[in-house]
Formats: C-alpha cells, sequence, structure tokens
C-alpha cells in the first residue's frame, strides 16, 4: 500500500488535500501535530500531518436481493430452534464428526462446540459426511447463518450518540480516537466529544489533545439530558468500571440516562481469558448495550474465541480493533473476517 503524507492548517483542509488526491475511500494511516518552529511559535497555529493511502482495489460484488430475502426468510424460521447452550451432541456420533476437536482448538468453549455439531446433524445430516473438508464448510456455514441471526436482531442504529463504556484499561479511549478520525478525515462529518466524570474522574487528557489536533470541539462534563445537534455525532468517553462493582454499574446505568437515545458500546479486551469476557459482558448487561466492541486483538492470536460471544451473549460484534496507534486499524465486524482468519482455506464456501 503507497502512503501519501499532507500536511494541512486544520483537519478540514486536510480532508480536501486526501479526497482530492485519493478520493473518498482513502484511508487514514497516521495523525499528528507539527508545532510551529522558532519564533513562529508564538503566534502561528500548529500544523497537522495526515498520513493516508488509497484502499486496495476489489471486485464489484453485487448481491442477489431476492436470494437473500429468501434466506433471510428461512434463517429466522430456525431461530427458535437454535439454542447452542440446551443442546450437547449425542456421545455415540461425536466421534463421527471430526471437525469437532478443530472448532475446541480454535478457541471454542466445550459447550458451544457441541451445539454446533447437534445443529449440524439437525440442520444438514445425522449422517457426518466422510470428507473433514465437506464437515468444515458446513461448519461455516452455519456459524455464518447464526452471525447473520444475530446481526439481524440487533441492527446498526442511525442514532448520533455514541457512549463507551467498559472495565478499565480495555481500550475505550482509544477506540474512540480510531472511529472519530474516521468520521472526521474520511467520512467529513462533524462531530462532538464529551468527557464525562463517572465515579472516578475522567483523566484522558491525550483525548483533548487529540481532539485539538483533529479540530473537534471537547467538553470536559456536561448536566441534564445531552443531545447532540443534528448534523453532528456525539461522542461520550467514560472512566472504566470494574465489571464485579455492581454498585458503580447502577450508578453508570443512572448516568447514562442523562443522554437522549444513546448507542451504548461495550468495550472488550481479546486478550482476555474467555470465561472473563462473558462475564464481563453478563455483568455490563444491566445497562441497555447495542453491540460489542473488541479491542488488543493484535495480542490475541485465537480468534476463534470471539465466537463464543457470538453464540453465548445477546449482542452483535460492531467493531475489531488492533494495536494502541491511533488511528490505525478499526475494522467493521462480520462473520467473513472471522472465519477467513481461522480458516483462509475455506474463501470458496458457499455463503
Amino acid at each position: 500500500m503507497q502512503t501519501v503524507t499532507f500536511i494541512a492548517d486544520s483537519a478540514a483542509q486536510a480532508v480536501e488535500q486526501i479526497r482530492a488526491q485519493l478520493g473518498p475511500d482513502a484511508v487514514v494511516l497516521n495523525v499528528r501535530q507539527l508545532p510551529a518552529g522558532g519564533l513562529k511559535q508564538f503566534w502561528q497555529k500548529p500544523r497537522i500531518e495526515v498520513i493516508a493511502a488509497a484502499p486496495p482495489e476489489q471486485p464489484p460484488v453485487t448481491p442477489n436481493l431476492e436470494e437473500l430475502r429468501q434466506e433471510l426468510a428461512e434463517i429466522r424460521q430456525q431461530l427458535p430452534q437454535f439454542r447452542v447452550a440446551n443442546t450437547p451432541a449425542p456421545r455415540a456420533s461425536a466421534e463421527a464428526w471430526m471437525i469437532r476437536p478443530l472448532l475446541e482448538n480454535i478457541g471454542l468453549l466445550p459447550l458451544y462446540a457441541d451445539g454446533i455439531i447437534e445443529q449440524m446433524r439437525t440442520h444438514y445430516s445425522d449422517v457426518p459426511p466422510a470428507s473433514f473438508g465437506e464437515q468444515l464448510r458446513m461448519a461455516c456455514d452455519l456459524l455464518e447463518q447464526v452471525w447473520t441471526m444475530r446481526a439481524s436482531t440487533h441492527s446498526v442504529s442511525l442514532k448520533r450518540t455514541h457512549v463507551f463504556v467498559g472495565g478499565p484499561g480495555v481500550g475505550k479511549t482509544t477506540c474512540l480516537c480510531k472511529w472519530l478520525t474516521r468520521v472526521v478525515l474520511l467520512d467529513n462529518q462533524p462531530a462532538r466529544v464529551l468527557r464525562w466524570d463517572g465515579r472516578s474522574a475522567n483523566t484522558a487528557e491525550a483525548l483533548s489533545v487529540y481532539c485539538d489536533i483533529l479540530g473537534v470541539p471537547v467538553e470536559r462534563c456536561a448536566d441534564g439530558i445531552v443531545r447532540p445537534n443534528e448534523s453532528e455525532l456525539l461522542f461520550v468517553d467514560l472512566p472504566g468500571v470494574p465489571a464485579n462493582d455492581s454498585a458503580a454499574l447502577r450508578e453508570l446505568a443512572q448516568q447514562l440516562k442523562g443522554f437522549e437515545s444513546p448507542q451504548i458500546h461495550l468495550v472488550l479486551n481479546a486478550a482476555y481469558d474467555t470465561s472473563h469476557l462473558i462475564s464481563q459482558v453478563r455483568s455490563f448487561s444491566v445497562l441497555p448495550l447495542t453491540d460489542l466492541i473488541i479491542t488488543h486483538l493484535d495480542e490475541e492470536t485465537r480468534w476463534g474465541k470471539l465466537w463464543n460471544l457470538v453464540l453465548g451473549t445477546n449482542y452483535s460484534l460492531r467493531f475489531l480493533a488492533t494495536g494502541q496507534n491511533i488511528p490505525g486499524d478499526l475494522i467493521e465486524a462480520n462473520a467473513s473476517i472471522l472465519l477467513t482468519q481461522l480458516f483462509p482455506q475455506q474463501t470458496g464456501r458457499s455463503s
């Protein structure tokens, strides 16, 4: 990927340069402030440096809407029947399903691996195919169907207030900055940031510095009902709350009532143990969560364990984030990304 460096007086000017040279789908790789040198620093505002690149060309995909509608109708009919937690695979046929050990090896808990096998027996064939590759294709197709069911239940909302919650140190502020950069520099949308205090003070001073670089207004705190302007997105940064602190979670739930119809994103650190991740989701589910954002994926090689969140919770995955660099990688989560990461040989599977 060939990168291009842009020097501008403001984020708006950088956007114009990027769009003019690289087009509307350019990817922002880095943003930093360039201090004025010499005596100019006393009267000249610092400029910003933005490193961007054009996205790789991808062949156009033309979906067959009628086929998608038919598939969605079939999936909805199957929805009441999918109960992973209550359908362990019969021991008599477990050995015949060669795919079963692989499901655990990629990170699925035994409970959900058994559930997948049982669903394969129910929806495809009670007698497993002799080919390991065919069993793998069936498992991938079923996982993709489960993802679709979850995503259709929790579709992306058009609400304009985004609140980031989670435990201390999971990467909420970093994730906010990654998303904010995309909104301001690539989507060219106006935005505002709110640093809200919780039980503890919000000490994310770096967030204010970064907002200054992007030319985004940031407020330290506010009282009463908080509403974004009709033309802007409002991003809300909150201090971390321990998942085992029920009193603090109740206070946070009360605090969130100050926002009018927000999207509430639970941020989780992928490097944590699977049981700890699910425990955190259950603890934070006292809040009106919208979806989950997964961070620190550069520190975790077993991406397969993310399927436990899809199978074992009531929430969909919104973004996958890697690294501490801002903007860095922030990928919209979908089943194909996870399956391709796990089984690159299955890129030709049916969907």
